[in-house]
């Protein structure tokens, strides 16, 4: 029997289910960093062009959720170091040492429960060389990050556009990382060309932050630099899926696959596709510009002929914490598995460096627990650390 599914963030038919895109800026500054705006001005100006979802990320510094009405703040920062990386969802400020990596972020970003994002990690002629991170790396990282920031308004036009092919190299080895679009706007030299430029459109039933979490975790959200998807389609044949796309203002559309190839080009506001021979497709939509200039874009996230596991089914087959905490003397660590398989348990101090092996043994599927002394620890913020088959979990906790 054919299974039918529709990805309903792209679905404007509401016969499909209630709900509808809010626009999100997911990367900004304000004057908590190196921004020219209050944070409530920042959000009311957002506001004002249609913005009902706000990410202010500013450098080491946790905002606040900010009281607009009708405008959803969501506490971010840009953990700024040798690379920056955007954590959302976040209920402490991260302050990251000299010595700070990306994994160190991820794991910090994800000991709060929160997802992450890699910022303008493709480097060009004129912009930070330390930014720049190559396919390699990113597919390394355990766990994260949950997001790649394909464009980038404020570096956009320094860039060598490298960072789609750098995208396609990580979906293309398997890893599971969805595409973004932000102004970070400061601004920085000409608020015009700075400001509401580059954005998320965020499929929701409804506007909390539990439904926020959820829709980008899961990769129901399309990134916008003007162009508007009306509709995106996917039904499952079993061994092979039809994706159908239409724009109200593309006229052209292009289907990009494994190693960065384009799979099909259609001319138009509408096409489709059948994924069959490839273990993913990403569509990309364009608006053509006069002589390019103007050339505006919107990109799905990529849809996969097998569907991936997620993080959150991950997390569906693991419970796991530390109590109590803050904690002084002997703490009980608490693992819940649902199936057997291999375990690594370790405490980390919050530069990276292991002092505390706990457990690594192949379990059975049930609730173990654990009682430790971490009387010799010294007072400060640390990461128990399990590593269980494929799936990584970090549980932030105080020693006092």
């Amino acid at each position: 029997m054919k299974k039918v599914f529709i990805i309903s963030l792209f679905i404007v038919n509401f016969s499909f289910g209630q709900g509808r895109y809010y626009k999100a800026q997911m990367h900004c500054h304000t004057t908590n960093s190196d921004g020219g705006y209050t944070p409530v001005q920042l959000v009311n100006k957002y506001k004002a062009e249609g913005y009902e979802i706000i990410m202010i990320t500013d450098h080491n510094f946790l905002t606040d959720s900010i009281d607009v009405p009708g405008v959803l703040c969501i506490p971010s920062e840009e953990i700024t170091f040798k690379r920056h990386m955007n954590g959302f969802f976040l209920s402490r400020n991260i302050m990251p040492t000299p010595e700070f990596t990306c994994q160190q972020a991820i794991d910090s970003v994800l000991a709060q429960g929160g997802l992450i994002q890699l910022n303008h990690y493709c480097a060009g002629p004129f912009t930070d060389d330390n930014w720049e991170v190559d396919a390699p790396e990113i597919i390394s990282f355990q766990n994260g990050p949950h997001m790649l920031e394909i464009w980038n308004t404020g570096t956009e036009s320094v860039q060598t556009h490298d960072d789609k092919s750098i995208w396609d190299a990580v979906l293309t080895a398997g890893k599971v990382v969805w595409g973004s679009a932000t102004d970070d706007f400061h601004p920085t030299v000409i608020e015009s060309a700075e400001f509401n430029k580059g954005w998320n459109m965020i499929w929701l039933d409804t506007l909390t932050k539990e439904a926020v979490y959820d829709a980008l975790l899961n990769g129901r959200f399309y990134a916008s630099t003007g162009v508007v998807i009306t509709n995106f389609t996917v039904n499952d044949y079993g061994t092979y899926k039809t994706i159908s796309v239409s724009s109200s203002n593309a006229n052209k559309i292009k289907f990009w696959g494994p190693n960065h190839v384009v799979l099909q080009e259609n001319n138009g506001s509408s096409a489709s596709f059948i994924l069959q021979n490839h273990s993913y497709v990403r569509v990309e939509l364009i608006k053509q510009g006069f002589m390019g200039i103007g050339t505006t874009y919107a990109w799905t996230q990529p849809v996969f002929l097998q569907t991936p596991t997620l993080l959150s089914e991950a997390d569906d087959m693991v419970e796991f914490k530390i109590y109590p905490n803050p904690n002084r003397g002997y703490a009980n660590v608490s693992l819940t598995i649902k199936k057997p398989g291999k375990v690594d348990i370790s405490i980390h101090s919050m530069s990276g460096t292991k002092v505390m092996n706990i457990c690594n043994d192949y379990l059975d599927a049930n609730q173990h627990l654990f009682q430790i002394s971490i009387d010799n620890l010294k007072p400060g913020l640390y990461l128990l650390k399990l590593q269980y088959n494929d799936t990584i979990k970090n549980v932030l906790f105080e020693k006092l």
